[in-house]
This record gives C-alpha cells, structure tokens and sequence, in this order.
C-alpha cells in the first residue's frame, strides 16, 4: 500500500497530530455536557469520520501486477481425429460435440471468448494428422482425420513460439481424448515444454468404458442356390469384447425379416448360426443382409452387418403351361420336344369344344382357371392369344403380375389384337401383319440374349413356312428386341422383352413345326430351338439393374461413390434412365442422390455422396425409364473410422494427467470444466503495474456521510450544537 499525499509525510503527521488534540479537548467538554453513554457514542463517530477524512486527504492505494496480454500467446489445440467421433454413451453426444460449447466465440458467455476478453488475441489450432488454424469468428469442424499427432501438434506449437520470441507462449491449453497413435511421443515432447517452462493444461473429453467389437459375416460367400430348393445360409458371429454379449442375428431380403436367432457370446469367441432354410421361387439374383445388435463400446460398428449376393440358379425342373382355346398342329411337337427332358414339367390345357377341355397336368381342372393366382405355380406359360379372350378379365389381366411380380415368362402366339387390348404393353409387339408367303422364308437367330454360344446358334435353321400363314413384326415396343429375324429383310419373327421381373416373347412362326418333319437334323433342330426358348422364358427376368457393392469398408468423411449398371426391356445398356438412390444411415443420415451416365462406359450410373459417421447405410436404388417403367434395387454401403483411429478409441485420461503434470499445468475433466476456468501461465512474463486508488472508492464517501448524518441527528437529540 502507497499514498499519494501531495506534501511531505512529516507535514501529514503534524496535521494528523493537531486533529487528534482538537478532537481530544472536543472529547473531555462533551462529556461534560452531555450523558456519558451519548458523549462515547458521538466521540466514537468523530473519530470514525476523522479516519475517513484523512484516508480521503492521504489518498492510499494498492499495487498489483497483471500479465502484460500484448507481450505473450495463450495458444488452444482442439482435438478433429477420428476417436473424438465416438459417443461414449450410446445416444449420447460425440466427444467433439462436447467441446464446442466453450469454443464458439459468438457466444459471449462461453469460455474462449472470456479468454479473449482477458488476454486479448487467442489462437486456436485444430488437429489430427496435421495442425491447421481455425479461422472466423465461430467454430467450425474441419474435416475428421484419420490419425491422431498430438505430440506432433504440441512440438510444431513450441517451435512455432521459439520463432517469435516477441511474443512468448504462454500458455497451451489442450482438449483431446489423449490417443497419439502417430508422430511424437507425448511425454518427451512434454519434457521439452518443461524445460522451457511452458505449462500445458489438459481438458480431457471421454469416458472409461469397456471396448470391443462384435462383428458379423456371411460364412459361406457362394452357398449352392436353385430355385424351388433349400437356400442354407451360414453366419459368423465374433466377439472380441473382454466381456460376456448377448445379441440377435437378423436375415433379411430387403425390408423383410427372414429369420432372427439370439446368441449369447463369451470373451474371443466365434459361433456359426445356420439359418432355417429359404427357398427361394425363381431364378435369379438375391441379396440378403445378416445384422446383428451391437452392445455399448462397438468400436467399428460398420462390420455390424454384411451383405451377399446370391446368384439362384434355374431349378431342376421347370414347371410350364401351353394354353390354347383350340387343337393346333404346333401342340404335339412342342409337347414332344419338352416332355422328354426331365427338367420340363410340361402341363397343357386345350378348349376342345364347347366346355369340353383337354388337361395335361396333375391337379388342373378341365375348364379355364377362374383365380387370378393360377398362373403363379408355374415358371413360363406358352400361350395361343386367341385363348386370352375367353378368359375372365381378372385372370388375363394377372398374367402382368405374373410377369412383372413373380419373374415368370410368358411366350404369346397368334394374332395381336385382342393380346394387346388385355395385356397393353405386356406385349412385346405393337402390331403384326399376317402373311402367307408362297415358299419357306429363311430366319436368321441371333445369340443374344436369349440364346448362348452353347446353343449352336447357327444349327437351329428356324423358317416360316410357306403357303402357311404366319406374322411379321410390322411394330415392336421401343423396348423390346428381334431374336429371330427375317434372312433377307430383318424383319422380326421372335421379339422378346424384359417386363418388371419376368420376361416376354412374341413368336410369329406357330407352323415352324414343319421342320420336324424334314429329317432327323430338323428334328433336333426344332427341339433345341425350343428347349432353349423355354428354359430361358422360365428362369426369372435378369438383373436389369445391378449394384455395384463396395466390399471395403469406407472412410467416414470421404466421398463415397455410388455405381449400377441399368439394362432396357430390350436387355441393352440403358443411356436414357433417370437413376436416383436415397440414403439413409446412422445419426438419422438422410440424402437423396441422383446418379448420372459415366461417359465412358453405356449403362453404367454413378453418384457420390459423403457418410459423416461409421456404420452401416441403406441405398434404395430407383431407375424411371422415359416410357414410364420403373425398376427398384437396394443395396448397403459400410463405413468405418479410417486408419488407426478405429482401432482404437479408448480414453487415455492417465496420459494427459501425465502431461499436464509434468509441464506443471492443470488436468480437469470436461465434465469438471466451466467457462470461468482459468488455465495457468508460465512464470516470468511480461507484467504491467496497475494501481488501485482507494480513495476514489465510492463506499468511503458514503461511509463518512452516514456517520456525519448520524452524529448530527444524536447530537440534536441531547439538545447539542
């Protein structure tokens, strides 16, 4: 304490000297005058009020010295590495989540701000792999690396302040979860910091829990899978928790739930589920998805489910329907031509004549069907056009859905008119003129995409018979395709389309049968040619759109690419598709992407999209064609914490203890911080005087009033002047 008194202390003490005689002499004539007990009371008050005066005349003051702010750094590191994206309580906030609050500078209340106030300038510095600045007035997260420097970031911190020795560090003050799985050890870069007398106080972000990984794959990648048999899949569930889990294995196809098994797991140990078996009904590509329930602490939960791509082949046995509302030559031969392969299940059904019915066929009754699910037992139907309308509007009409639905085949023959008013533009064709040519019209069969180079192709020799009526394709669908085709001109005589699931074919030679008749060459050509047509009516429609899987996991934060592959009704690469795929993933992830051409390559779709969090998300894959067809497939992207990171993501709270402590700063827990918290400075900065005036306190001049108030009013009491 000083006083800033303008003359010399002894004239102070003579004045002081002088005050207290008067005071006195006025002391010993008041209680004379007055009761003793008011006279103490009044003595006491002037004394009081003397003291305040000559506080007020001396002028005292404190000193004290504050860091200079113009003269040293406060430096702050933030911890962006891929663990700080963990949640250490399931729903709860991520570790990064938790720091914000004392680090947005637009809030005035929050504790880099009070700082600021305080010390002036404080930088900030973001960090995983590398050290970057975080720039602007709000904090804004840079992009999640993929490893954690911390030691790294604190040495380039030190060196950086031996660049500007006008302005020493300080101070550091860290907020990380302590993982350093690259770069510097962290206590020596600690121990160079001390030696340099640079506290580093440490806010540590997570929680002690116990960490593991459950993880889930299919055990068989290429199970044996025919239509109409028993699909066996295999599931291996892994834990390497340290602890005892329990979890539901979940089969899906889709959205459907297929099967469901729990599953109780004990510490390294890996169990085998077998499914009850699927069977599935056609031929054709499935994806099935295994998922399981991970407990708290899953460290990578993007090996939480996996996919599979199950290719079903044709089954043994094809189950097919020939339909007509009358005898026709082209019955016998067919019927020959498949009864004797075991793999046909031949079935017919003929109008004979009035409610007079020939039935091939266990269980089919001699009358047309009545239910509109009669088609959905059989794998193709052959079927005479003339037929159609004398079926029930209903039953014709589900032939779509057992096309586009089931993946059923259907083979029409005849005339179009009435097919076309029933079935729209289930029909391949959009109109066929009926001919009568006066000899045998050579036909040219194509191998694609019906046949097969194991077709022999060029040995099959089809011919529209001449003096025969037949039908050339005058019209076809937009997207649809010539099989067969005129020699000379390329007319159509066998068009063939892709509709919803199933497939469609339009045959305009019901007379072909004639070759049979030639020799035995015709003969066995005749039977291939149809064998083949069959079997590839009945195996389901082909993947029109197909998903290009991602078998690696994905890093979080990294563009990832989307990719399908789209066929038209016609089996060729579709370039004129609107292809979208919608998203959805953990943390409530919702983004619609539109997926556009790749130049390089015809039918081929890509679209990209960044996953912010780890785990599993849900592609549903829509593709429009300009005719308004509409195909659907989905699919599954993982990702998981890049590089180290998802190794390891436990709290090594022990660590930055051992920092803080060694350079001789602070540890606090997140939950134990505040913004009013203080960090602790180095010793031998900068410091600027700053004096206090006592005298200017407003309480004093108060206090002197009150007690000049009281005396009066005592004083008038007692009668006294």
């Amino acid at each position: 304490m000083g006083f800033d008194w303008p003359a010399s202390p002894l004239f102070f003490g003579v004045i002081s000297l002088v005050l207290i005689g008067v005071l006195w002499v006025h002391a010993r004539n008041l209680l004379k005058s007055a009761p003793a007990k008011i006279a103490t009371r009044l003595v006491l008050l002037r004394i009081f009020s003397l003291a305040l005066l000559l506080a007020l005349v001396a002028r005292p003051f404190l000193e004290q010295e504050d860091l200079d702010q113009s003269k040293f750094r406060l430096l702050t590191l933030v911890d962006f590495s891929g663990s700080m994206e963990v949640r250490d309580d399931r729903g709860g906030e991520k570790r990064n989540e938790q720091i914000r609050p004392y680090l947005e500078s637009l809030s005035s209340d929050s504790w880099i701000a009070k700082q600021r106030q305080r010390y002036g300038k404080v930088e900030m510095f973001a960090f995983s792999e590398e050290r970057e600045r975080l720039l602007g007035d709000d904090w804004n997260i840079p992009q999640v690396g993929s490893q954690t420097a911390l030691g790294d970031a604190l040495s380039r911190s030190l060196a950086q302040a031996e660049d500007q020795p006008d302005a020493p560090l300080g101070s550091l003050v860290v907020f990380s979860d302590g993982r350093n799985n690259t770069g510097r050890n962290l206590l020596e870069v600690g121990n160079e910091f001390r030696a340099r007398g640079i506290p580093i106080n440490v806010i540590g972000v997570g929680k002690d829990r116990p960490q593991g990984d459950l993880k889930v794959t299919f055990s068989d990648r290429k199970p044996r899978a025919v239509a109409k048999e028993d699909l066996l899949l295999k599931a291996k569930v892994t834990n390497e928790f340290s602890k005892e889990v329990s979890t539901r294995v979940s089969l899906f196809m889709g959205d459907e739930k297929l099967r469901e098994s729990s599953v109780n797991l004990k510490p390294g140990v890996t169990q085998e589920i077998l499914f009850d078996p699927i069977i599935p009904q056609t031929a054709g590509a499935r994806r099935y998805r295994v998922v399981i329930e991970s407990p708290d602490g899953d460290v990578d939960p993007a090996n939480d489910l996996d996919t599979l791509l199950v290719e079903v082949k044709p089954p043994l046995a094809f189950s097919i329907l020939y339909l007509s509302n009358q005898p026709r030559p082209l019955y016998p031969f067919i019927k020959r031509s498949l009864s004797k392969e075991e793999q046909f299940d031949f079935q017919a059904l003929i109008r004979l004549g009035e409610n007079v019915f020939h039935a091939v066929g266990e269980g089919i009754e001699n009358t047309y069907p009545t239910d509109q699910d009669f088609w959905m037992s059989y794998d193709a139907v052959l079927a005479d056009t003339d037929a159609l309308d004398e079926l029930n509007a209903t039953v014709a009409a589900s032939l779509k859905s057992f096309v586009q639905k089931k993946g059923g085949g259907l083979l029409l023959f005849g005339p179009l008119d009435e097919a076309r008013e029933i079935l729209g533009g289930l029909v391949p064709v959009k109109a066929a003129e009926r001919v009568v040519m006066k000899q045998d019209v050579s036909l040219r069969t194509l191998e694609e995409p019906l046949f097969g180079p194991e077709d022999d192709v060029d040995e099959m020799k089809p011919f529209l018979p001449g003096r025969l009526p037949g039908y050339l394709v005058t019209q076809k669908n937009p997207a649809s395709r010539g099989v067969v085709v005129v020699r000379a001109s390329g007319e159509s005589i066998l068009a063939v389309q892709a509709y919803g699931a199933g497939k469609v074919a339009y045959w305009g030679s019901p007379h072909d049968w004639r070759r049979s008749l030639r020799d035995e060459d015709g003969n066995r050509e005749f039977e291939r040619f149809w064998q083949a047509l069959v079997q590839w009516l009945g195996t389901g429609g082909e993947e029109r759109m197909k998903v290009a899987e991602e078998s690696n996991v994905l890093v979080k934060g990294a563009e990832a690419t989307l990719q399908v592959e789209a066929l038209g009704s016609d089996f060729e690469p579709a370039v004129d598709a609107l292809v979208v795929a919608e998203i959805s993933g953990p943390g409530g992830f919702s983004e619609k992407v539109q997926l556009y051409p790749r130049g390089a390559v015809a039918g081929q779709y890509a679209g990209n999209f960044r996953p912010e969090e780890s785990g599993a998300y849900e592609v549903s894959y829509q593709l429009s064609f300009p005719d308004g067809e509409k195909l659907e497939q989905s699919g599954f992207v993982r990702v998981g914490e890049s590089g180290l990171e998802s190794k390891d993501t436990t709290f090594a709270e022990r660590d930055l203890q051992m920092l803080a402590k060694i350079t001789g700063g602070e540890y606090l827990h997140i939950s134990d911080f505040d913004h009013a918290w203080e960090p602790k400075f180095a010793e031998n900065l900068p410091t600027l005087k700053k004096r206090k005036n006592l005298a200017d306190a407003w309480p004093i001049f108060i206090a002197l009033f009150l007690a000049a108030g009281i005396e009066w009013v005592m004083r008038r009491q007692v009668g006294l002047r």
